[in-house]
């Protein structure tokens, strides 16, 4: 037997006398450590990893629409304050440089992307929509050309109906060519619905059809893959070229976002492997074609 003078023997001997219900706390915490370990950091760098490799194989059946969808008025349907900018940033650009109308309507406030002691909710759903603007403004989007629906974050399926009136007034008034909106494949609630909604309004047009092309944000999450989803996707790119400075210079304006505005360690910014997808040389859409 060794000597328990031995300070490393002393700490087991220590440890082996401690209750057994201090024993299963440390457990507890030791696999919740683990599992938010998985959840926070390996799990999301698996998912930047095969977005690297995927990408490529994505974009090799692509057709690419610059020079059609340039001229086309359009309407941008984002989720989130900040959904617009990633998925379609340099989009927007593109058809504002070529004269061409372009309406965004951000469906939800944003208040619960962080759970903050020290920011209270009002200040982050203020933040997040002045934010917005101010993306908007590097994008050269008017602003009167942006309005915020200013339903709650997590809750449109709650709201689906008036959401849905809302949006067919806006339809109504603008009538685009294109809509675009988020993937319908996107694993976040909200997300689904708009996309949901998009498919709907395509449908009840009677006068024109607009096409509709869903951006996809947090598509490299296996999670939510469906091999048939993946077999029917009609991949369409848009070149970013000259516009992916301003467009990175529009996700920076969420600082909300991007950087840990509290400084709370519960509070982590997207990180910057995921921020890398919308930074391409093109971006990436998926040509829904809706039953008439």
């Amino acid at each position: 037997m060794g000597d328990i003078r031995n300070p490393d023997n002393e700490s087991a001997f220590a440890a082996s006398r401690l209750p057994d219900r201090i024993k299963a706390r440390r457990t507890v915490a030791g696999a919740a450590a683990a599992r938010n370990f998985l959840q926070q950091r390996a799990y999301p760098a698996f998912c930047e990893r095969l977005a690297v490799v995927g990408r490529p194989l994505l974009l090799a059946r692509a057709e690419d629409v610059t020079s059609q969808t340039a001229a086309r008025s359009c309407l941008v349907l984002a989720p989130h304050p900040d959904d617009e900018t990633l998925g379609c940033g340099a989009t927007i650009m593109r058809k504002l440089a070529a004269g061409t109308p372009v309406q965004v309507v951000i469906a939800t406030d944003g208040r619960h992307s962080h759970h903050s002691s020290k920011l209270s909710v009002d200040a982050l759903v203020e933040a997040r929509e002045e934010e917005a603007r101010r993306a908007s403004a590097i994008l050269g989007l008017p602003r009167e050309n942006i309005a915020f629906l200013r339903f709650e974050d997590g809750r449109l399926a709650d709201h689906r109906r008036l959401l849905r009136d809302r949006l067919v007034d806006i339809l109504d008034t603008m009538n685009p060519e294109e809509i675009f909106v988020s993937s319908i494949i996107d694993r976040h609630p909200d997300h689904r619905v708009l996309a949901e909604l998009g498919r709907e309004l395509v449908q009840a047009r009677r006068d024109r059809f607009p096409v509709l092309y869903e951006y996809p944000i947090w598509f490299w999450d296996p999670r939510i893959w469906r091999v048939r989803h993946l077999l029917e996707l009609r991949t369409r790119i848009v070149r970013t070229e000259e516009f992916q400075m301003r467009k990175r210079e529009a996700i920076a304006a969420y600082h909300s976002q991007v950087t840990n505005l509290t400084g709370e360690t519960g509070s982590a910014p997207l990180r910057q492997g995921f921020l890398r997808q919308f930074l391409q040389p093109e971006e990436t859409f998926f040509e829904v074609i809706v039953p008439r």
